[in-house]
Protein backbone atom coordinates (compact mmCIF):
# COMPACT_ATOMS: atom_id res chain seq x y z
CA UNK A 1 0.00 0.00 0.00
CA UNK A 2 1.36 3.41 -0.97
CA UNK A 3 1.17 6.46 1.35
CA UNK A 4 -1.74 8.05 -0.52
CA UNK A 5 -3.83 4.86 -0.62
CA UNK A 6 -6.80 4.82 1.74
CA UNK A 7 -6.70 2.62 4.83
CA UNK A 8 -10.13 3.76 6.07
CA UNK A 9 -12.25 3.55 2.95
CA UNK A 10 -15.42 4.84 4.68
CA UNK A 11 -13.83 8.19 5.49
CA UNK A 12 -11.04 8.16 2.90
CA UNK A 13 -8.20 8.32 5.42
CA UNK A 14 -4.90 7.63 3.72
CA UNK A 15 -1.91 5.77 5.07
CA UNK A 16 0.06 9.03 4.90
CA UNK A 17 -2.51 10.83 7.09
CA UNK A 18 -2.37 8.02 9.62
CA UNK A 19 1.45 7.98 9.59
CA UNK A 20 1.53 11.74 10.17
CA UNK A 21 -1.09 11.48 12.92
CA UNK A 22 0.93 8.75 14.66
CA UNK A 23 4.11 10.81 14.48
CA UNK A 24 2.49 14.09 15.53
CA UNK A 25 0.00 12.94 18.18
CA UNK A 26 1.78 9.79 19.45
CA UNK A 27 -1.43 7.99 20.52
CA UNK A 28 -0.96 5.66 23.46
CA UNK A 29 -3.64 3.21 22.30
CA UNK A 30 -4.78 2.22 18.81
CA UNK A 31 -8.33 3.47 19.40
CA UNK A 32 -6.98 7.03 19.43
CA UNK A 33 -6.39 6.70 15.68
CA UNK A 34 -10.11 7.38 15.33
CA UNK A 35 -9.20 11.01 16.06
CA UNK A 36 -7.59 11.07 12.62
CA UNK A 37 -10.62 12.01 10.51
CA UNK A 38 -12.79 9.28 12.07
CA UNK A 39 -10.65 6.37 10.90
CA UNK A 40 -12.11 3.06 12.00
CA UNK A 41 -15.51 4.41 13.04
CA UNK A 42 -17.40 3.46 9.88
CA UNK A 43 -17.85 -0.15 8.83
CA UNK A 44 -15.05 -1.44 11.06
CA UNK A 45 -13.09 -3.19 8.32
CA UNK A 46 -9.92 -1.18 8.88
CA UNK A 47 -9.80 -1.59 12.68
CA UNK A 48 -7.30 -4.52 12.65
CA UNK A 49 -5.12 -2.64 10.18
CA UNK A 50 -5.18 0.46 12.38
CA UNK A 51 -4.11 -1.71 15.30
CA UNK A 52 -1.26 -3.07 13.19
CA UNK A 53 -0.13 0.45 12.21
CA UNK A 54 -0.22 1.54 15.85
CA UNK A 55 1.81 -1.50 16.94
CA UNK A 56 4.43 -0.76 14.27
CA UNK A 57 4.66 2.86 15.43
CA UNK A 58 5.04 1.81 19.07
CA UNK A 59 7.80 -0.62 18.01
CA UNK A 60 9.64 2.27 16.36
CA UNK A 61 9.17 1.23 12.73
CA UNK A 62 7.50 3.21 9.97
CA UNK A 63 3.84 2.13 9.91
CA UNK A 64 3.11 0.33 6.64
CA UNK A 65 0.74 -2.24 5.17
CA UNK A 66 1.77 -4.94 2.71
CA UNK A 67 -1.71 -5.16 1.16
CA UNK A 68 -2.24 -4.01 -2.42
CA UNK A 69 -4.99 -1.34 -2.59
CA UNK A 70 -6.98 -3.52 -5.01
CA UNK A 71 -6.87 -6.62 -2.77
CA UNK A 72 -7.61 -4.50 0.30
CA UNK A 73 -10.70 -2.93 -1.32
CA UNK A 74 -11.91 -6.28 -2.66
CA UNK A 75 -11.60 -7.94 0.76
CA UNK A 76 -13.45 -5.02 2.34
CA UNK A 77 -16.28 -5.41 -0.18
CA UNK A 78 -16.54 -9.10 0.79
CA UNK A 79 -16.49 -8.15 4.48
CA UNK A 80 -19.31 -5.63 4.04
CA UNK A 81 -21.38 -8.07 1.99
CA UNK A 82 -20.91 -10.62 4.75
CA UNK A 83 -22.07 -8.10 7.34
CA UNK A 84 -25.31 -7.66 5.42
CA UNK A 85 -25.90 -11.41 5.37
CA UNK A 86 -24.80 -12.05 8.95
CA UNK A 87 -21.45 -13.63 8.09
CA UNK A 88 -18.14 -11.92 8.74
CA UNK A 89 -14.81 -12.29 7.02
CA UNK A 90 -12.48 -10.25 9.20
CA UNK A 91 -8.78 -9.95 8.46
CA UNK A 92 -6.83 -12.72 10.18
CA UNK A 93 -4.94 -10.14 12.26
CA UNK A 94 -8.18 -9.24 14.05
CA UNK A 95 -8.55 -11.05 17.38
CA UNK A 96 -12.32 -11.18 16.84
CA UNK A 97 -11.79 -13.30 13.73
CA UNK A 98 -10.95 -16.37 15.80
CA UNK A 99 -13.23 -15.70 18.77
CA UNK A 100 -16.85 -16.46 17.86
CA UNK A 101 -18.05 -15.22 21.27
CA UNK A 102 -16.82 -11.73 20.39
CA UNK A 103 -18.24 -11.63 16.86
CA UNK A 104 -20.96 -9.03 16.27
CA UNK A 105 -24.54 -10.20 15.96
CA UNK A 106 -25.97 -10.62 12.46
CA UNK A 107 -27.26 -7.42 10.90
CA UNK A 108 -30.93 -6.77 10.23
CA UNK A 109 -32.22 -4.68 7.34
CA UNK A 110 -34.99 -2.18 8.03
CA UNK A 111 -36.63 0.63 6.04
CA UNK A 112 -34.85 3.98 6.35
CA UNK A 113 -38.03 5.39 7.92
CA UNK A 114 -37.42 3.29 11.06
CA UNK A 115 -34.17 5.00 12.03
CA UNK A 116 -33.95 7.64 14.76
CA UNK A 117 -32.25 11.03 14.61
CA UNK A 118 -28.47 10.59 14.71
CA UNK A 119 -28.58 6.88 13.92
CA UNK A 120 -26.16 5.58 11.27
CA UNK A 121 -26.75 2.83 8.76
CA UNK A 122 -25.36 1.12 5.67
CA UNK A 123 -27.57 1.44 2.59
CA UNK A 124 -28.98 -1.35 0.42
CA UNK A 125 -30.58 0.19 -2.67
CA UNK A 126 -31.80 -3.07 -4.19
CA UNK A 127 -35.45 -2.19 -3.47
CA UNK A 128 -35.23 0.96 -5.60
CA UNK A 129 -35.45 -0.91 -8.91
CA UNK A 130 -39.08 0.11 -9.37
CA UNK A 131 -38.32 3.84 -9.02
CA UNK A 132 -38.15 5.84 -12.25
CA UNK A 133 -34.64 5.79 -13.67
CA UNK A 134 -34.28 9.56 -13.26
CA UNK A 135 -34.94 9.34 -9.51
CA UNK A 136 -32.54 6.41 -9.07
CA UNK A 137 -29.84 8.28 -10.99
CA UNK A 138 -30.40 11.43 -8.94
CA UNK A 139 -30.07 9.54 -5.64
CA UNK A 140 -26.91 7.87 -6.90
CA UNK A 141 -25.44 11.18 -8.12
CA UNK A 142 -26.00 12.64 -4.66
CA UNK A 143 -24.04 9.79 -3.08
CA UNK A 144 -26.69 7.19 -2.22
CA UNK A 145 -25.54 3.81 -3.47
CA UNK A 146 -25.23 0.29 -2.11
CA UNK A 147 -22.97 0.04 0.92
CA UNK A 148 -22.67 3.78 1.49
CA UNK A 149 -23.02 4.95 5.06
CA UNK A 150 -25.58 7.56 6.07
CA UNK A 151 -26.67 9.36 9.21
CA UNK A 152 -30.26 10.44 9.88
CA UNK A 153 -30.40 14.17 10.55
CA UNK A 154 -34.18 14.42 10.76
CA UNK A 155 -36.60 11.50 10.52
CA UNK A 156 -40.07 12.02 9.09
CA UNK A 157 -41.26 13.56 5.85
CA UNK A 158 -39.01 14.49 4.29
CA UNK A 159 -36.40 12.24 5.86
CA UNK A 160 -33.15 14.20 5.92
CA UNK A 161 -29.98 12.13 5.81
CA UNK A 162 -26.31 12.95 5.51
CA UNK A 163 -23.97 11.00 3.24
CA UNK A 164 -20.38 12.19 3.51
CA UNK A 165 -20.74 16.00 3.36
CA UNK A 166 -24.08 16.00 1.51
CA UNK A 167 -27.52 16.24 3.11
CA UNK A 168 -30.48 14.84 1.20
CA UNK A 169 -34.20 15.33 1.76
CA UNK A 170 -35.99 12.10 0.80
CA UNK A 171 -39.74 11.75 0.49
CA UNK A 172 -41.43 9.32 2.88
CA UNK A 173 -42.47 7.15 -0.09
CA UNK A 174 -38.87 6.74 -1.30
CA UNK A 175 -37.45 6.45 2.25
CA UNK A 176 -39.76 3.47 2.89
CA UNK A 177 -38.17 1.66 -0.08
CA UNK A 178 -34.58 2.24 0.99
CA UNK A 179 -33.46 -0.68 3.13
CA UNK A 180 -30.60 -0.06 5.56
CA UNK A 181 -28.59 -2.02 8.09
CA UNK A 182 -28.39 0.05 11.28
CA UNK A 183 -24.95 0.46 12.74
CA UNK A 184 -25.25 -0.19 16.44
CA UNK A 185 -22.82 1.30 18.94
CA UNK A 186 -20.90 -1.97 19.02
CA UNK A 187 -20.45 -1.85 15.22
CA UNK A 188 -19.11 1.70 15.38
CA UNK A 189 -16.28 0.87 17.73
CA UNK A 190 -13.02 2.59 17.18
CA UNK A 191 -9.79 0.64 16.68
Amino acid sequence: MQPDDHVCLCFRVSLRKLQNHLERERPTVASQLSECLGAGTGCGWCVPFLRRLHAQHVAGTLPALDESPEDYAARRTQYRAGRRHGTYDRPSSDPMASDPDRSPAPSVRVPLTQLRRGQRAIVDCSNLADLPEGERCLLHAMGMHDDCQLRVCSPGAPCIVQIDDTRLGISAEVARRIMVTPIEDGDRRAP
